[in-house]
């Protein structure tokens, strides 16, 4: 099972989606009293004491990393059934570029609704090294896959 390189993709893109969901995945200057930032699926601002009040809760993002997270964690261990696993790893597939998508949306119109300027933070680049680690595990398993049915034909 950890043998297998895309095993190892597949931890990795569940560190990943645990560490997205920590920290602040990109603020916004609005002015120079209030300073908005999203992360961990909820939006807040800074108000003038220093404390953060939540403005918006983002459930669509929050939820598509936790499912990207227990499809990660789930698909390590059907490691014997290839087919699942290539179906799985598909759907992890997906839902990153959901998740991209959302996020992106989620952005621009906060960006909108506030007049702020985009300040991104270093959660932002985690969503395109989580596609390519998804897409290097589909990738994996695939050849694993083709690698059986040449033996099966072999024999």
């Amino acid at each position: 099972m950890i043998q297998r390189i895309q095993t190892l993709y597949l931890i990795l893109t569940t560190i990943l989606s645990v560490l997205f969901l920590n920290g602040h995945i990109i603020k916004y200057a609005e002015g120079s009293e209030n300073i908005l930032s999203i992360g961990s699926g909820v939006i807040r601002i800074m108000n003038n004491t220093g404390g953060y009040e939540t403005v918006w809760i983002l459930v669509l993002l929050a939820s598509l990393v936790i499912l990207i997270f227990l499809i990660s964690v789930i698909s390590i261990f059907f490691y014997r059934k290839r087919k699942i696993q290539i179906k799985m790893a598909a759907t992890i597939i997906i839902l990153v570029c959901l998740l991209i998508l959302a996020s992106a949306y989620y952005y621009i119109s906060v960006a909108r609704e506030y007049n702020g300027g985009i300040k991104p933070g270093i959660n932002v680049i985690i969503l395109p090294v989580m596609l390519l680690f998804s897409y290097l595990t589909f990738r994996g398993i695939r050849k694993d896959e083709e690698l059986v049915k040449s033996y099966d034909r072999l024999r």
